[in-house]
């Protein structure tokens, strides 16, 4: 059986809809996505679990969390009633429109026990959202003695060099600061190369053949990582660092199937390898003849079944992070 016996800290996503479709972003979030958002029925049951695997703590992400800053505050109350501590809400200033709305909101959600918000700041952002925004929240977070995390800062001085008033595109801080700078800019952040993420640097990456990434395959051991894993508005689980795999946590919790989630124990239990021959053999999967790694191999194969094949595969929940990359 598949089974969680204990968590430390994680994430709850609230919304996948965003007000940007980021070339960073491992969860494939953007404006195309459905309208959902985390119910407090939903919340509660989250953190209640949570609460019994030894988690007392967790961020708040998406999407835009605070595209529904009603919502949200169904979920900060679900979090308190369960006694799950909010240690930040990540947010990429898209919603700011004046002082006084932004007081408003910022003064409920300290209402509900938030000190911090996460604020983006980084040039992948800067391409959909003008940085005076950014800029303008920070300072409302300071007249209202909300805390702020700044991800990252390092950025700050390159996104300040351009006009704030408007968006810039990757290739206009590129013609700045040089043409290796997307590339020198994965370093800086960090980027989990998943979803379209993964997408965005394929073409800068080092292919490797086929075999050679079947000869190195090993389990995936997805749901050993305690940390910085992800429950979403659905209840699905997200194994640490590796989107668009899920399986309910509830489920987890008891021990989940693995017959019903085959595509997640075959790599759990045998890696890459075990996924190529199940999905050569249940749905004729046709090997190409090099990857750039074995994540772009897995991918290739689930992208195959969730959307050549069209198939509604427990475990590859929600289909949106495939079909919105």
């Amino acid at each position: 059986m598949l089974r969680i016996k204990n968590l430390v800290s994680g994430g709850i996503i609230t919304n996948y809809k965003c007000s940007s479709k980021c070339k960073h972003c491992s969860y494939s979030s953007s404006p195309k996505w459905p309208d959902d958002y985390m119910t407090p029925s939903m919340a509660d049951e989250i953190f209640s679990i949570l609460k019994s695997l030894g988690c007392d703590s967790v961020h708040i992400g998406g999407g835009e969390p605070l595209l529904k800053p009603d919502k949200l505050l169904g979920v900060l109350e679900a979090a308190q009633r369960n006694d799950i501590g909010i240690e930040y809400i990540e947010t990429n200033a898209s919603w700011y429109k004046d002082e006084a709305s932004a007081k408003a909101v910022l003064k409920e959600i300290k209402g509900h026990g938030v000190n911090t918000l996460l604020i983006s700041i980084d040039p992948y952002h800067n391409e959909y959202i003008p940085f005076w925004k950014v800029k303008a929240l920070v300072r409302t977070c300071s007249e209202t003695n909300m805390n702020v995390f700044p991800w990252l800062m390092d950025f700050w001085n390159d996104i300040d060099a351009m006009n704030d008033h408007i968006p810039h595109s990757l290739d206009e801080y590129a013609q700045l600061f040089g043409q290796d700078y997307p590339v020198k800019l994965l370093n800086r952040y960090g980027l989990n190369l998943k979803g379209r993420a993964l997408k965005t640097y394929l073409p800068m990456m080092k292919k490797q053949p086929y075999k050679q990434i079947l000869e190195e395959s090993r389990p995936c051991k997805l749901l050993s990582g305690v940390y910085h894993f992800h429950v979403d508005l659905y209840g699905n689980f997200i194994p640490q660092s590796c989107p668009g795999f899920s399986i309910p946590l509830k489920e987890l919790v008891n021990g989940a199937d693995p017959d019903k989630y085959r595509i997640f124990n075959s790599l759990e239990s045998t890696g890459i390898r075990g996924l190529v021959e199940l999905a050569k053999e249940k749905f004729k999967y046709i090997p190409k003849n090099e990857y750039a790694g074995k994540c772009d191999l897995c991918y290739d194969i689930r992208n195959h079944l969730v959307l050549e094949l069209g198939l509604d595969l427990p475990d590859l929940k929600p289909e949106g992070h495939y079909k919105y990359i």
